[in-house]
């Protein structure tokens, strides 16, 4: 008998711009300063501090 529980939601995959990891306690999302929101870079290729996704992970309040 398995005890994993597959309904639990997987972590998403941090990338080089977020200060933590996505859902961590006292984060948030935030604009790429890099790609300005975009997820691209002046190539059009996704952005590397990102991953593509415009957004990065920042620590908000005392953390």
């Amino acid at each position: 008998m398995s005890t994993t529980n597959s309904n639990a939601p997987t972590p998403a995959a941090r990338n080089p711009g977020d200060e933590a990891t996505p859902g961590t306690e006292q984060t948030a999302e935030n604009t790429c300063p890099v790609c300005a929101g975009s997820g691209r870079d002046a190539k059009q290729a996704a952005c590397p501090n990102c991953g593509g996704t415009g957004v990065v992970i920042v620590t908000v309040g005392d953390a």
